[in-house]
């Protein structure tokens, strides 16, 4: 069986400590496995029993741990934004520009909004950058409802006044036989 090898980055009472301190059940399990490792010197596969992992994951937060140190272990938050072209400043400027031609009455489409941010940062982004934009920031989707250029309002009150009101489905013919052939 194999055995892994941690470098001593902390000592045994500073991972016990960390251990300790852990705010969830994850982050106590890469603490367990680093001890485990240095204290104990158990082979992989039984660190992966007792902490409850796979044996992969073992040698995964062995190699995090010796390589890029103790704050390669702790975890980091899931949500937020990780990846944005334009921080919320940058982004909150971009839509009060549009917000002052919106106000004078030009519509606002979505490859005008990308071609825009574009613009700012000199390189291609998607199509649904511009959608997730507006979301992000609460704007909605406000069109006017279509109106047919030649429509006559005369004609249109008179279908009213003269549409029924209860709409029977047409009768079918019935396949029973009739009797007395």
């Amino acid at each position: 069986m194999k055995k892994t090898i941690v470098f001593d980055h902390l000592t045994a009472n500073e991972l016990r400590n960390k251990m300790n301190e852990s705010q969830s059940r994850q982050q106590f399990q890469r603490w367990q496995v680093i001890y485990l490792s240095l204290t104990r010197n158990y082979p992989t596969e039984e660190i992966a029993g007792i902490v409850g992992i796979s044996p992969g994951t073992v040698h995964q937060w062995v190699y995090l741990y010796n390589h890029k140190g103790a704050e390669a272990l702790d975890l980091q938050g899931r949500g937020g934004r990780r990846s944005a072209f334009l921080s919320w400043e940058e982004e909150e400027s971009l839509l009060a520009d549009l917000r002052e031609k919106a106000a004078l009455g030009e519509f606002l489409i979505s490859h005008g909004i990308r071609d825009q941010v574009e613009k700012r940062l000199k390189h291609p982004v998607s199509k649904d950058y511009a959608y997730d934009l507006l979301k992000r920031h609460g704007w909605r989707k406000i069109a006017p409802r279509p109106r047919h250029p030649r429509k006559n309002l005369a004609a249109q009150e008179e279908f009213k006044k003269k549409f029924r009101f209860f709409w029977k489905p047409p009768q079918r013919p019935s396949n029973r036989r009739i009797s007395g052939r």
